[in-house]
């Protein structure tokens, strides 16, 4: 399993563009054919933009099979709900599978 430490890319993660460009630098870096999970120690702040263009690119990347890591961080469970409103893709389903085993 492959582990994304979002600390790598700053403590407070805000934008679309930077969430893009976090994407882009680790991709080169991951197989897609392997699992791949998220770990949100050390960050602080995550708002709604930065978190969607970055999920959004990496479960299409790697087919869905991404895992949230369980977080206390309040501004990741506060905007991941925002974010699968009206969805039904693959980023839906890392999400909701993550707040259900994170309650």
């Amino acid at each position: 399993m492959q582990t994304i430490y979002l600390k790598k890319f700053g403590n407070v993660l805000v934008s679309r563009p930077a969430g893009l460009e976090a994407f882009k630098a680790i991709r080169q870096t991951l197989d897609p054919r392997e699992p791949i999970q998220i770990n949100f120690e050390d960050t602080f702040t995550i708002t709604p933009g930065w978190f969607d263009e970055f999920l959004t690119n990496l479960t299409e990347y790697a087919e869905g099979d991404v895992v949230l890591l369980p977080t206390k961080n309040a501004s990741v469970l506060a905007s991941l709900p925002v974010l699968i409103t009206g969805r039904h893709d693959k980023f839906a389903e890392v999400v909701k599978r993550f707040l259900e085993s994170n309650k």
